[in-house]
């Protein structure tokens, strides 16, 4: 329950400064966890990132307000954090199909995005199974991208790496045939380094980045089934219902997956995920 409270305190927050500066830092204070991983989690659960949640909610009210008052637009742009005029009306025609200066007229059909609210849901009819591991310092070694909540290129990363020659070179210092895809973590701006890489033994891998994992204890998920979207409800539910209830506390370390084949589309298809905890 604590867990649900936070985040609705996050909600609460959110919609009590729709109309100044929202401050990450408050964010964590009232989830007591650093903004990087919440910001994560906050996308799994609601589909949507935070950011994106906040820009519609903004949106809704700007055409509450235009419609029920004679604010200007420039001061409604100003209101909700825009820096021109012109910005505020290319977001608002995109969320809502007219110009802003339409929004006043009768009969017109605008979108109203409701506040979020978090409940507790009662479950119990599919069991997580996971096991703790500890593991000793490891090395990986792969091709770093920098991705983002609101611009996943994650997808386009790894076909890349399957058209460059990547992959080949993954299983040349390999220490097997099992390829990772290492979260190295999100920022307070939503940005993350994310790694295509292998678990190996080599100090100097030509051409690959190598990091060195230090000793830990794991998490380890299964998601068995196609990669889409088998793989995100495995982790929606890892951090929508498994890890609020757990003892363990996520620890700043890269997540991992683990992939075992190269056929995304198989009914058995497995996926491990590694969460460092302490």
């Amino acid at each position: 329950m604590e867990w649900i409270e936070r985040l609705n305190s996050v909600i609460d927050y959110i919609e009590e400064h729709l109309d100044t500066e929202i401050r990450n830092d408050e964010i964590g204070r009232k989830v007591l966890c650093p903004v990087g991983p919440f910001l994560r989690t906050f996308s799994l659960l609601t589909g949507i990132t935070l950011s994106e949640y906040i820009r519609r909610r903004k949106l809704t009210m700007a055409a509450f307000e235009l419609q029920s008052t004679d604010c200007k637009v420039i001061d409604l742009a100003v209101k909700y954090g825009y820096e021109s005029s012109d910005a505020f009306c290319v977001a608002f025609k995109k969320m809502h199909g007219i110009p802003p200066a339409n929004a006043r007229q009768q009969n017109i059909k605008l979108k109203s995005f409701p506040r979020l609210s978090f409940t507790l849901t009662i479950k119990g009819d599919a069991e997580m199974n996971y096991r703790v591991v500890e593991r000793e310092s490891f090395r990986v070694a792969g091709k770093v991208v920098t991705s983002s909540l609101e611009n996943n290129v994650i997808p386009q990363f790894w076909d890349q790496c399957k058209r460059d020659g990547t992959i080949e070179k993954l299983l040349e210092v390999g220490i097997d045939t099992s390829t990772y895809g290492m979260c190295f973590g999100y920022n307070e701006e939503g940005f993350n380094d994310y790694m295509v890489g292998i678990e190996t033994v080599k100090e100097d891998a030509a051409g690959l980045k190598t990091v060195t994992v230090p000793r830990s204890t794991w998490l380890v998920f299964e998601s068995a089934g196609p990669i889409n979207p088998t793989l995100g409800n495995t982790w929606s539910r890892i951090y929508g219902e498994f890890l609020p209830q757990s003892i363990y506390k996520q620890s700043s370390l890269p997540t991992i997956e683990k992939y075992f084949s190269n056929d995304v589309n198989s009914g058995d298809y497995l996926v491990e995920i590694w969460i460092p905890v302490l």
